[in-house]
Order: structure tokens, then sequence, then C-alpha cells
């Protein structure tokens, strides 16, 4: 485009020039010198140098390594340990019935006796069945007696455990999924624009996911108690707040007369006889009933009712070798574009006079 242009202004100025030449009157015996050139008219593009080279033959090789997965864990061993244990009991495998008493009942024996005179017949005659006393004071003194009571209440005292000291323990009450991703290779194949196949390895993640705890909840648990006295109201007392003099009699004498008299009997014919002194009493059995015992017995043995599990690793990988860095070997180059370049193929002859310079220098 440039190279067009150029010459399309050098084209333009021959023209100017030659249509002034033309204006002008010319001399036809004088000698007309010209310059003749020859200029291209018409131009084409050829294949020109390569520009852009393709390697053909070549062998991808590793040149350097990287160890992936070492020490994972590939084998677990479980182990487990009790931590609670039941208690024994005892438990029945025979039944039979027994009689055994239902009811007791008691009675009474002697054991020592002695003679007693026993009123055999008895005689009439009249005597005082109720009697009746009077005092005749013979001594008087006086004394402070209480007119008014006000009622003041009794105070007693008990004591109770107030927790002096608490302990803040914390257990887990909701938990939640944390998911961690675990890198792994996986072979991948692909077609190169320039037509091989690479084989390389692609990272992918594979989720590994447990559970922690999102929640603790504390509880408080008292660890050390005090004594804390404390006051009760249990009752009133009297106690006496206005007294007043008052006589009383401090020595007295008394005096019995009879009231009441009625008919009276009294014995007058007196026989001995043998009577108990000193009893003992001794018990047994009125009534039986059957009631159901145990004739064989069985004592199992404590188990276990809660478990703590673990795992612990017994066998690590010791890796594996993945490329890390590859490399192109052999083969040899060759040109997929070539560059262009322009050459003439028609040439036009361009001739311009030569003006004489006539100058002539001054001579001194």
């Amino acid at each position: 485009m440039k190279i067009a242009t150029i010459l399309l202004i050098l084209s333009l100025c021959i023209a100017f020039i030659q249509a002034t030449e033309l204006s002008k009157p010319v001399d036809s015996y004088a000698d007309h010198q010209k310059f003749c050139y020859s200029k291209c008219t018409h131009y084409k593009s050829v294949k020109g140098k390569c520009s852009d080279y393709e390697w053909v033959g070549t062998k991808k090789e590793c040149c350097d390594w990287k160890l992936v997965g070492k020490g994972k864990c590939l084998k677990y061993k479980r182990f487990s340990k009790c931590d609670k244990y039941s208690k024994s009991r005892k438990l029945c495998l025979g039944h039979g019935y027994k009689q055994v008493c239902d009811k007791h009942k008691s009675e009474k024996y002697c054991i020592k006796s002695t003679w007693k005179n026993l009123c055999e017949h008895k005689g009439k005659n009249n005597a005082c069945d109720e009697y009746a006393y009077h005092f005749v004071c013979t001594k008087y003194d006086k004394s402070n007696v209480c007119a008014k009571f006000i009622n003041v209440p009794k105070v007693g005292y008990h004591y109770k455990k107030r927790c002096a000291e608490y302990k803040l323990d914390a257990y887990c009450s909701a938990y939640k999924q944390v998911c961690k991703c675990q890198k792994g290779w996986k072979k991948v194949q692909g077609k190169h624009y320039k037509g091989w196949t690479d084989t390389y390895y692609h990272a992918f993640c594979q989720q590994k996911c447990h559970k922690i705890c999102a929640k603790y909840t504390k509880t408080k648990k008292c660890i050390r108690y005090n004594k804390v006295k404390f006051s009760l109201k249990k009752g009133y007392t009297k106690r006496c707040v206005k007294f007043i003099d008052r006589k009383f009699c401090v020595a007295q004498k008394k005096a019995r007369f009879c009231t009441k008299w009625t008919p009276n009997q009294f014995c007058d014919v007196k026989k001995r006889v043998r009577v108990c002194e000193k009893f003992k009493e001794r018990k047994f059995c009125a009534n039986y009933k059957a009631v159901n015992f145990c004739t064989q017995y069985h004592h199992t043995k404590s188990r276990c009712i809660k478990k703590k599990h673990w795992k612990k690793c017994v066998k690590k990988s010791p890796g594996y070798k993945v490329c890390a860095k590859y490399q192109f070997v052999g083969g040899h180059k060759k040109c997929v574009k070539y560059g262009e370049r322009t050459i003439c193929t028609k040439k036009s002859n361009v001739c311009s006079n030569i003006q004489v310079d006539k100058y002539v220098p001054i001579k001194k």
C-alpha cells in the first residue's frame, strides 16, 4: 500500500514537470540531453522466507519427579476398652413353699406361789363412804404476783449447707460436619493443536468429612460447701410486765369430816389359800400360712455397658512418583508458514530533461 502511494506521487510530479516544460518555448537547435530510467508499473506477491516452524517427530520425556502421598495411612487397627461395668445380680432359678406362723398368741404360767388369807365370810357395819376436808390458815405472807403478761417469741437456730465454690463443666450439645479437600491425581490425555497427544495428570478434590463440636453448654457444679446459721421462730414465752402484791397463806391446818355414811362389810372368817406370786409369759402359734421362697440362686457376672473405641495407624504409604515437569527430545524442524515478498512484473521507461548549470563564478 505504501509503495503504490509513493509511485502515484512520483508519477504526478513527473507529469507536472513535463507540463511546465511544454508551456515554455523550445529551442529546436539546442542540445536536448535527457535522463532515462526504467519504472515498475505492476507488482505481484510470491512466497518468501519461512516465518514459522514446527517440530516433527519429537518425544516427550519427564525431566523432574515429585513424591506424592508419603506418610498417608493405608491400614488402621481398632482398639476398645471398657469404661463402665454393670453390677452383678442375684437371680432366683427355683421356687418352693414353706409353712410359717401367721398369728401368735401368748399365755401366762406361774413360776412362784405363796400362801395368803382369803375371807370366807363377811360381816356388816356402818362406815364413812365420803370424806371432806377444810383448811384453816395459821400463818400468812405477801408475794409479788404478775398482773399483766406479754408474749415473747422463742428463737431457734439451725444450720444449712450453702455452696461456697462452683466449678464449671462443659459438654458438647451440638455438632457440625466439617469437610476437607484431599488432593488426588487423575490421568488425562488430550490432543495438542499441533497434532500430537499429551498425557498429563489433573488434580481433583476428594471431600473427607468428620464431625466437630459446634456448641458447648456449661453447667455449674458445687465442689465446696459452708455451714450457714439461720434463725427460726419456734413459739412464744410469757413475760410479766406488771406485778402486784398479794396475801397468801403459808401455814395451814387440815381438818377431816365425813359427808356420807354407808353400810360396810368386814371379814369375820378367814381361810388360808395358795396364790401365784410371779408369772412368766410364753408364745405359741395360733395360725399357719404357706410362703413362697427361693430354692436355687444364680449370681450373674458384671458385664461391660460402656466402651471406649479408638483406632491407630499400623501401616503408612511410602508414596509414589508423579512427573512434575516434561521436556521434548529428538525430531526436526518443519516450516508451516512462509512470508510474502513483492516482485515487479511489468516495467516502463521514464525520461527527464537534464538542465545544464550555466553558472560562472566571478573572477577576483
